[in-house]
């Protein structure tokens, strides 16, 4: 008996209207091509669906945003939601990559939603090229097209972003051959070139998108030109698995891009009541004190100033329970351990004005489950959509931020070597906050107050040695960061080598898509591979005396090898 072959998710996604057999496929999830794309208002309308998905990427819950978040070490719990219970246990796991896996949209979602999105663009992409006229004498194909070609680039870069691998695909991919996948270098390669496709379509024209494509922005073909060359730094500086792929990131071409896209962009959500697809759970979940978000103590505990995250790191990992600490001059922590207390409320993209953190007496995660994971301190930005109603997602949602932006700016200047240009963004957000400035010169440690208080100190480390500028430079980001996108701060973990050992760099692709094809189901994280290193810091610090004495060390070394060549080479010498 023959088995029967299901098609995989992402093919039935493109079957709409990339192909043009008449295949027999039964899909209920999935409109006919005759129904979609009955009309040039139907086919515009297609087109200006597409960006929800990217949306839905990067602010649901029921994909991998919940499980990432808390294997950046950001974020903490203990509930089996979304995996985050199975996905943020220490030691790392290999992640449970499988159709019967309680969870398993963590590992499809993103990916189903890529596609979905990639199919109905390329669609409309591919019915403008025969002929199809959108308004008058065709006067608003440019636009839809445009927009519809921004989709399929934004969307492929996710696939990048969180895959090992995808599949290329747009309104010429043949279907009904045989589809081969491409590495994530391979499909971000593709997706920046679609960006550029995108942009300079965008700036070409004329036009002005309606309010409700991105919910809320009515931009100009300018505006939205500008917006994409955004996502090319966002795209290109969270691409990098390792630190060591993170060097050879075009760092020059990522500020450039950060520097002149726009700044500032919030889509205006709308309560999930209202039956719309414009709703963050992850401004309205992801940082409520009381369910699914506590700080990870190895977060928290670089603001430390009263030796309790030290003390904490010295014990087994299985022994550590929750600390009350104390935070020094950074006004962005709670002054006093007072439970639920906060300052004035300040806006998600100011620095600090007052406290964007907060003190839980209690202690909600299950103790069985890990104590480790345990924390009494929590994020408290967000609060306006988690205390006006019950989870309310309504109002101003940031999608992307100048904040974000110049910190890849920061970033790249580090790696660049401009020490100071990276010092001047990182301490405008640092000052803000109540701390000294952070020195230009990489090897110095951020300066400590009267009271020999520094922040941030190095993550993971048990001496509490105050940290350098690059530590500085890491903590602001993840402070800049938080819930603004889903991914961000694992992401930032993971370029920088400070995700905890063992921790899965990627999404492989979905069991259900691999058994369809007909490929080995694989995975990545813990004994079954493919996961970060040991982040903790190295006991010699740069700049130190020892440091200097294994310098010289070297040098010495080398020195002799020379002179052993040298006399090696005299004689070889003919007399």
């Amino acid at each position: 008996m023959k088995k029967k072959l299901t098609l995989p998710a992402f093919v039935l996604a493109l079957l709409v209207g990339l192909s043009g057999c008449d295949l027999q496929v039964n899909n209920p999830n999935e409109p006919d091509r005759g129904r979609a794309l009955a009309s040039p208002d139907d086919v515009e309308t297609l087109i200006a669906s597409t960006y929800q998905q990217v949306w839905a990427i990067g602010h649901y819950w029921d994909n991998a945003n919940f499980a990432f978040n808390h294997m950046s070490s950001r974020h903490t719990a203990t509930w089996g939601n979304n995996g985050q219970n199975d996905f943020g246990r220490e030691p790392r796991e290999p992640m449970p990559n499988s159709t019967s896996y309680r969870w398993s949209y963590v590992f499809s979602e993103h990916w189903q939603d890529a596609y979905g999105g990639i199919s109905a663009a390329s669609d409309g992409v591919r019915a403008i090229d025969e002929g199809l006229e959108i308004g008058p004498g065709g006067e608003r194909n440019a636009r839809a097209r445009a927009f519809a070609v921004a989709s399929q680039a934004v969307l492929s870069c996710l696939l990048s972003m969180w895959y090992d691998q995808a599949f290329i695909v747009d309104e010429t991919t043949d279907i009904t051959g045989e589809l081969e996948t491409v590495d994530y270098n391979a499909m971000f390669a593709y997706a920046m070139g679609k960006l550029d496709e995108a942009e300079s379509a965008a700036r070409a024209a004329s036009f002005t998108l309606e309010d409700a494509w991105i919910n809320g922005n009515s931009w100009s073909n300018q505006e939205f030109a500008d917006y994409l060359v955004s996502w090319k730094a966002r795209c290109a500086a969270n691409l990098p698995r390792t630190d060591a792929e993170a060097a050879g990131a075009n760092w020059s071409q990522i500020i450039a891009n950060a520097r002149s896209g726009m700044q500032n962009v919030v889509v205006i959500g709308e309560d999930r009541s209202s039956d719309t697809s414009w709703f963050d759970d992850l401004k309205a979940k992801a940082q409520q004190n009381g369910t699914w978000h506590r700080m990870h103590m190895d977060w928290v505990g670089m603001a430390d100033q009263s030796g309790e995250y030290q003390d904490w790191l010295s014990l087994p990992t299985q022994s550590r329970t929750a600390r009350k600490m104390t935070f020094g001059d950074d006004k962005r922590f709670p002054p006093v351990n007072e439970d639920g207390a906060l300052g004035e409320s300040v806006s998600p993209t100011a620095a600090s004005t007052g406290p964007l953190h907060r003190y839980n007496a209690n202690i909600i995660f299950i103790a069985s489950r890990g104590t480790y994971r345990q924390s009494h301190y929590g994020d408290a930005r967000y609060d306006v959509y988690t205390l006006s109603c019950n989870f309310c997602e309504s109002g101003d949602m940031e999608e992307m931020t100048g904040q974000e932006l110049s910190h890849y700016i920061a970033e790249g200047h580090y790696r660049m070597g401009n020490f100071a240009g990276a010092a001047d963004i990182i301490n405008a957000t640092r000052m803000e906050a109540g701390l000294p400035p952070a020195p230009s010169n990489p090897t110095d440690p951020v300066p400590s107050n009267g009271a020999g208080e520094c922040t941030p100190h190095k993550r993971y480390d048990v001496q509490g040695r105050c940290g350098n500028l690059r530590d500085a430079m890491w903590f602001e980001h993840f402070e800049n960061v938080f819930n603004v996108f889903g991914g961000l701060e694992f992401f930032h973990g993971r370029r920088n080598d400070i995700l905890p050992s063992g921790t899965a760099l990627q999404l492989p692709m979905p069991a259900g898509d691999l058994e369809v094809l007909q490929r080995d189901i694989y995975t990545f994280g813990g004994s079954a591979g493919g996961g970060a290193g040991n982040p903790t810091p190295p006991s010699i610090v740069p700049g130190s005396l020892d440091t200097a004495l294994e310098r010289a060390a070297f040098a010495l070394h080398r020195l002799r090898a020379q002179q052993k060549t040298a006399r090696a080479n005299q004689d070889l010498v003919v007399r």
